[in-house]
């Protein structure tokens, strides 16, 4: 049976229960910035996997910056780069697994659309865009009256 994704999502926060319940709070694709570089305080990358119960697969998590996808080079600027991370993961009786990752000051070097790819051996199994915009910040007022900005 070969490997795929039910869920496979940014959001805000993500945590499993003592009862094995997965719970994704505020799952988005968007990023607004004012600056180019920056970094991404805080958020969670989750993927749930099903494939062969008990079987363990090598998985490689791929991050693509918009000029690296679009660079024809086969000599990419490291810079743009991030590095593969990859990972072993056990598929448990139910032939599931979550993979729940925190990601704390996350690079965003450029605007643009990034993906992020799972890939088992030499065949992607799936695969997420986000897209990070440039915007300048807007202020208004709440239903309280309250100054706030974007």
């Amino acid at each position: 049976m070969s490997l795929k994704t039910d869920i496979f999502t940014l959001c805000d926060y993500a945590t499993v229960s003592r009862e094995q319940k997965l719970s994704v709070i505020g799952i988005f694709d968007q990023f607004y910035v004012s600056n180019v570089p920056t970094n991404w305080p805080k958020m969670f990358l989750v993927a749930v996997l099903s494939g062969e119960s008990a079987k363990e697969y090598d998985v490689v998590l791929k991050i693509i910056t918009p000029s690296s996808k679009n660079s024809n080079s086969k000599e990419q600027n490291p810079t743009q780069n991030f590095p593969d991370k990859e990972l072993k993961v056990t598929m448990g009786q139910n032939g599931k697994a979550n993979i729940i990752t925190e990601l704390v000051n996350f690079p965003l070097p450029e605007v643009g659309t990034y993906k992020i790819e799972i890939v088992d051996g030499k065949e992607k199994v799936s695969s997420l865009e986000f897209k990070v915009n440039k915007t300048t910040a807007t202020y208004g007022q709440d239903l309280q009256g309250n100054k706030v900005v974007n």
